[in-house]
């Protein structure tokens, strides 16, 4: 991932209505989805630590750390309070069977070998443990946004089913969100495309009025996935398990 749009987010994750209304949702999903508060929780890719910070504030009697590849971002994060070291998501710096929750929001489409990632997730979880993931959905949006982040993909539904067939996890819940505001997300990216536009799309903050109304868009998400799954959207989120027998 380009290193200076990584740090770039450290000045925008605690206002930029996508940030924002996904680390709601997230987690939201936790809390509906994890019956039991975990005491080892790792979030690979953590970046600069926003949502690492909300882990641990969420569940305060775990031990909440972070594993990330850029020195610049890891420093970020040291600053918020949180515990981060080194490590990338097909070489986790964990013992076999010791965490209880491994997050990885927006990672898995940076491995080029999903089997080696997920693999590690299911070598670190311990029997009953959880992880929980997202992803860009619909490779329809391909755009400059995913070859500037560095994607190897962008998933469907089926796709990431099949990706966590290669390893003996068992899916809880596998939904997509950011679903309202996909018609604005697909428009911005086909313009992208007619323009050649070679940046990233989406990641400047918009102006404070559009930025409150984009954010109550998409955190409204929350009420719809507490009533089922969503059909379609940019993002996809899933929820699978250690077999508590493995």
């Amino acid at each position: 991932m380009d290193e200076r749009l990584l740090m770039s987010f450290e000045s925008i994750e605690d206002v930029h209505w996508w940030f924002v209304a996904r680390r709601d949702i997230v987690m939201e999903c936790l809390r509906r989805g994890i019956p039991d508060a975990p005491e080892e929780i790792l979030e690979i890719g953590c970046g600069t630590g926003a949502f690492l910070a909300d882990l641990a504030r969420a569940y305060p009697g775990a031990r909440a750390r972070g594993v990330e590849p850029s020195a610049g971002a890891r420093d970020a994060a040291r600053r918020l309070g949180c515990d981060v070291v080194e490590g990338v998501f097909d070489a986790l710096p964990a013992s076999d069977e010791s965490i209880d929750l491994l997050v990885a929001l927006d990672v898995l489409e940076h491995c080029e070998s999903e089997a080696a990632a997920l693999s590690e997730a299911y070598r670190v979880l311990r029997p009953g443990g959880h992880l929980l993931l997202t992803v860009p959905a619909m490779p329809s949006l391909w755009s400059s946004h995913d070859e500037v982040n560095g994607h190897y993909r962008r998933y469907t539904a089926r796709t990431l089913r099949a990706a966590l067939e290669l390893v003996p996890l068992e899916t809880r819940r596998i939904t997509y969100f950011d679903t309202l505001l996909l018609p604005f997300g697909a428009a911005a990216r086909t313009l992208g495309r007619v323009v050649r536009w070679e940046g990233p799309i989406g990641v400047a903050t918009p102006a404070p009025p559009l930025n409150r109304a984009l954010l109550a868009v998409f955190r409204s998400e929350r009420s719809l996935l507490r009533r089922g799954n969503l059909p379609r959207g940019m993002s996809l989120l899933l929820l699978a398990a250690r077999p508590a027998n493995a």
